[in-house]
């Protein structure tokens, strides 16, 4: 009786070609010459013939991973690798049953080879997806050290900021292992100029590239590859009609495989890579270069938004170093016409017995108390955002009365709109009385302006080792996220942004003023309850710092 041997050595031949006629109709094996094509399919249909079991020989085993790695360099995918083999058993059993029935083999050795080409098969499964855990693995790496160039410190001894370029710079060699290229670079975008401008290279055409500027035309191959948004293949740099530089077209490479910088979205540059042999590249080789981009676009942007954030914030710097030399040289020039001003007052107020000039020179002395007020807020702000505690003038004094006189002075301008509540225990301790007095009057200057018409209420609490003062207003409530900024010098709230004058000291000098006594202030404001800043000042303020710092 015949044999399946027989069979495969009488009609190898045949059951190849029909093999290669289907084979060669799948998307990744076209362009493929024909040795490319058949690859092991020869050796694998021989050994065939010498098996003797129902799974691949240690052979077989090693022409199934040969196989798969020729197809993974040109792009095959999984469903086209099973395809191969499935087709050849197909071939097989067909080239048995064309054979007069007389003449064929048992047909269970036929079954036998089939399962060998089967098991094959699934061999081939399993190893490609191995590969592709350890091809994911290996990206991930890459990607890994791509972010790595990108985020590490400076290595030369100067230890300045890298720039850009000096990160892309970097990153080029990294790219070029992960493509197993030659040479590599990157070309960005500059908007204003509409050019691409060579900003970092590696590998052996990277001397001289350093000054390579090109248009968006597509006349040059930069230009083509920022013109699409897919990846753009070159097959051979020396004899290509596109514009490429002269040492690129002479360094000995080929192919190039290049991609905008993103894909989609704001153009923010170019990059290619490029072998020394000329060949397609694969479509895997395409993925990874393209999600190499992608990575690649946020490390730049966020690159550039971090420089933009640099700026913005050395600007603010530049705008408060500036704003407190005003603060300084205003603090000195004021005080002095000030205090002259307020002794001509004084003057002027004693010389006269005239009802309303006394008038006259009452208001004009109240309004220098509040320049004064303002010129020791502007310092005092400085002070406190310097970290310093602010000096005070300690005496022993009733809180109670100092209460009241803020009360008294501000009556005078706005009538009737306060109430004091005061307690049944001590109010008297070691304090500072006129920056209480002008802590507590900014408190009501600000309950005032911002609050609604009802009365202003100041409470006032005896502790046992404290006297605690609340200011309340009515009215809207301050934002629950700016009031832990609310005691930093010069901020507003959106409320009081939206009312003419102010620096945003007041509250500053508040928390200033709490925090020297050895105290604090806080903040309570919500909807229905209103907006209440209660200062809390240990008796023995001094006593109580010492003690903090021990």
């Amino acid at each position: 009786m015949p044999t399946i041997k027989h069979i495969i050595e009488t009609q190898g031949g045949r059951i190849l070609e029909r093999w290669a006629e289907e084979a060669q109709k799948t998307a990744s094996a076209r362009g493929l010459s024909q040795p490319e094509l058949m690859n092991i399919m020869p050796m694998f249909l021989d050994s065939l013939v010498e098996a003797d079991g129902r799974q691949p020989s240690g052979r077989q085993v090693e022409l199934v991973e040969s196989h798969l790695a020729s197809r993974l360099r040109h792009g095959f995918d999984l469903p086209e690798l099973q395809s191969e083999f499935a087709l050849l058993g197909r071939c097989i059993f067909q080239a048995w049953a064309a054979v007069p029935p007389e003449q064929r083999c048992d047909p269970l050795e036929v079954d036998r080879l089939l399962e060998i080409v089967h098991a094959s098969t699934v061999l081939v499964s399993d190893k490609f997806v191995r590969h592709l855990l350890d091809d994911a693995q290996s990206e991930k790496r890459f990607f890994r050290l791509i972010r790595q160039a990108f985020t590490g410190e400076p290595s030369d001894a100067s230890r300045r900021s890298p720039t850009l370029a000096d990160r892309l710079h970097a990153a080029m060699p990294i790219v070029m292992e992960a493509l197993g290229a030659a040479t590599a670079a990157i070309l960005l975008h500059e908007p204003t100029t509409e050019k691409l401008v060579m900003t970092a290279s590696a590998g052996i055409a990277d001397e001289g590239l350093t000054h390579y500027v090109r248009s968006l035309s597509p006349s040059s191959f930069a230009g083509k590859i920022a013109s699409r948004n897919e990846p753009t293949t070159l097959l051979d740099a020396e004899t290509t009609e596109l514009d490429v530089t002269d040492t690129l077209r002479h360094s000995g490479i080929h192919s190039l495989l290049g991609v905008r910088i993103p894909l989609q979205r704001r153009l923010l540059g170019v990059m290619y890579v490029g072998l020394r042999e000329q060949r397609p590249f694969s479509a895997r080789e395409k993925q990874r270069f393209e999600a190499i981009a992608h990575h690649l676009a946020l490390l730049i942007e966020n690159v550039e938004l971090y420089g933009m954030l640099h700026d913005q914030i050395e600007a603010l710097q530049e705008e408060q170093r500036m704003r407190e030399i005003f603060s300084s040289i205003l603090v000195h020039d004021l005080r002095g016409p000030l205090s002259a001003a307020r002794v001509a007052a004084q003057l002027a107020d004693r010389s006269t017995d005239d009802p309303r000039s006394k008038r006259w020179m009452s208001t004009v002395l109240r309004s220098l108390d509040r320049s004064e007020r303002m010129v020791s807020d502007l310092l005092d702000a400085q002070r406190v955002k310097a970290g310093d505690r602010l000096p005070l003038s300690r005496e022993r004094c009733d809180i109670l009365d100092i209460v009241r006189d803020v009360v008294a002075e501000l009556s005078q301008q706005h009538g009737d709109r306060f109430v004091v509540v005061a307690p049944e225990g001590p109010t008297t301790g070691n304090f500072g009385r006129e920056e209480l007095r002008r802590a507590l009057w900014n408190l009501a200057s600000n309950a005032l302006k911002y609050g609604s018409a009802d009365p202003v209420r100041f409470t006032v609490r005896s502790r046992p080792d404290r006297v605690e003062v609340e200011v309340h207003n009515e009215g809207p409530p301050i934002p629950a996220d700016e009031q832990a900024t609310l005691f930093e010098p010069f901020t507003r709230a959106r409320h009081e942004r939206a009312s003419p004058g102010g620096w945003g000291l007041g509250l500053a000098v508040v928390r200033g003023v709490a925090e020297a006594h050895g105290g604090s202030v806080d903040v309570d404001s919500a909807p229905g309850r209103g907006t209440s800043f209660t200062m809390r000042l240990p008796f023995d303020g001094e006593g109580t710092r010492r003690a903090a710092a021990g």
